[in-house]
Parts: structure tokens; sequence; C-alpha cells
């Protein structure tokens, strides 16, 4: 009989010092966290993420135009840019029908986005084809949810996804791929009352401002003479 050809890989190598590969296990991705954090919340879990239309409802609900008026009609010329809020509307469509929304549902207008027309609805009425209607879900605050949106990260997204020159619409298949962080629901109160406070003071001193430049203005009327006074 003809010896065995030894194994040139563990010749002369004891069998309890030979190193055989080992499967490892994918590692843990990190958690989620903030930059800044609530100092109730800095040992609390990492914030989860989810694409936009898993964590939120993109309302296509329908309603007659007669059950709207000027004062809950919502399209892309009554929002105002910059996170403004919503003027009155001026017109009314004569036909057609339009998106049903609710109080806390955020309206997003989809024409230019980088307008960032963006409005949380503190009522209910109707809104045009091109106006974009969200609804969180459970596991979002309405209050966290509309910070989410009334954000220039998301208008930026939107816009990366944007169809056109002119006049650039965004999809509505991406914004709903948008990734969404979140915490848990007492962090997303805290994150809410804050900057919901800074909104209502930024508000308050914008009042302000408009009050002095309507002084201002009045004073000048008063301070020189009219063109129609040296006519005369």
């Amino acid at each position: 009989m003809k010896p065995k050809a030894a194994n040139p890989g563990s010749a002369g190598v004891p069998a309890g010092n030979r190193h055989e590969p080992t499967r490892t296990s994918a590692l843990p991705a990190p958690a989620l966290v903030p930059k800044l954090r609530f100092p109730e919340f800095r040992k609390a879990d990492g914030w989860e993420v989810d694409g936009l239309g898993k964590v939120a409802d993109f309302v296509n609900e329908k309603i007659p135009l007669e059950r709207v008026g000027l004062e809950n009609y919502v399209s892309t010329e009554n929002v105002l840019p910059d996170y403004g809020g919503v003027a009155r509307a001026s017109k009314l469509p004569t036909s057609g029908s339009v998106t049903r929304y609710r109080p806390n549902d955020t309206l997003v207008s989809n024409i230019r986005p980088y307008l960032k027309k963006v409005w949380v609805a503190d009522k209910e009425g109707g809104a045009s084809n091109d106006v974009v209607v969200i609804r969180a879900k459970q596991r979002l605050l309405p209050q966290y949810f509309s910070c989410l949106l009334r954000n220039d990260a998301f208008i930026n997204y939107v816009m990366t996804g944007a169809k056109g020159v002119k006049m650039p619409r965004g999809d509505i298949g991406s914004m709903k791929e948008y990734p969404t962080l979140y915490p848990s629901l007492p962090e997303q109160q805290r994150i809410a009352d804050c900057l919901t406070s800074l909104d209502d003071l930024i508000a308050a001193q914008t009042q302000k401002l408009e009050a002095l430049k309507t002084h201002k203005k009045g004073l000048m009327q008063q301070l020189f003479p009219s063109p129609e006074e040296v006519a005369a």
C-alpha cells in the first residue's frame, strides 16, 4: 500500500494549533444620536429611521369644491414662502374637487419647492392638486412631524428629485423615500415644544417689526410735504 499524501497545509502542525477560518457576524449599525440632545434623554436609546411613506400618509381624500370657501382653501398661491404660514385665498377654482385636509396635517406646495411653502393646518379645508397633504401616523407626534417637514433638509431632498426647470415639481415617489428620523414620543414632544416656542417668539418679533414699519411710514408721510401740496 502506498502511504497517504500529507496535507501541505497541516504538515508538522499539531491539531490543537491549527487555525481554521471562523464565521463572523455583521456588526450592528451604530445608534443614531443627534449632536444636541436634552439632558433627560442623553442616556436614552438611539433614534429610529424610516421612509416618509412608512411613517405618514399622503392624503388623497377628495371632497366637492362646494365644501370649501376662501377662508379654508389652500393652493400654491396663498401658502406663504419661507414657512410663513398661509393667507386667505383670493379666489376659488370654478370646477372640480379638492384634497381634504384636517387640523395638524402638513401641507407642502409642490410647485417650486425651493420657495419653502409648507404650512401646518389649524383647521379643516381643501387643497388644490398642487399641494401635497401629509398626515403623521401614530409613531410620530403631529407637532414633531411638522418640524421635520418645515426644514431645509427636507426641501433640499425634494429638490434633488424635482422634475422640470422653470417650474420644478417635487416627485411624490421620491418624497415617500425621504429618511425620516424620530426618537421616542416623549423626546419628540420635548423637541416640538422647544421649536414651537421659538416659532412663537419669531412671530411676535415679526409683528413688532411690521408695526414699526407702519409707524415709520406714517411719520414720513407727516414729516415731508406731499408732491400734491408742493404743486398747489
